[in-house]
């Protein structure tokens, strides 16, 4: 008995495991919710990888805010305006560039007026209420470095990987009946 005893009193630390449930601390940790306030928004830090951390297979990529304006303007798109570039171009396009440009880069997206709050969508695509494309006169650099880096109001979208932004840029191109450069 008083073996049995001094078992259960020097189990205390394994109390966890002894849970209906496995592991229940996961369900005690600090959580953000979507949308709401974070506590922790002061310390980036935390949300940041490493200085000098690379994405597994980016580390030959442009990094296009390190070159002037001109040199982002004299990038070449590396990627030939095949049938997958176009349809992984698209692909990108639908999910990441039509909510404001449209579906055919007019710039009449639902989220572009009149329909929603953003005004002054720039056209980028045939299908314009305004009968023009600003694409046609842009290079492929800038396009790139503006899906990279952002340009006015637009936020960078770095979320896409770089070879994929290459690819809608061709989309872009087709697009506007040009078949990429």
């Amino acid at each position: 008995m008083g073996m049995m005893v001094f078992f259960f009193l020097t189990q205390t630390g394994c109390w966890e495991q002894v849970s209906v449930e496995w592991f229940p601390q996961m369900k005690w940790q600090v959580a953000v919710q979507a949308f709401e306030l974070n506590p922790y928004q002061d310390r980036v830090s935390l949300f940041s990888p490493p200085e000098g951390t690379v994405p597994v297979g980016w580390g030959d990529v442009i990094k296009a805010s390190d070159h002037s304006t001109a040199e982002q303007e004299a990038f070449v798109n590396p990627n030939e305006p095949t049938l997958d570039s176009l349809k992984n171009g698209e692909a990108y396009f639908n999910t990441n560039c039509a909510a404001c440009h449209g579906p055919t880069g007019g710039g009449d997206g639902p989220i572009a007026a009149p329909n929603g709050p953003i005004s002054g969508v720039l056209p980028i695509g045939p299908g314009s209420p305004l009968g023009f494309s600003l694409a046609p006169g842009l290079t492929d650099g800038h396009i790139y470095t503006t899906i990279s880096l952002g340009r006015g109001r637009m936020p960078s979208y770095r979320r896409i990987p770089p070879d994929a932004r290459w690819d809608v840029v061709n989309y872009i191109r087709d697009l506007n009946g040009q078949g990429g450069r």
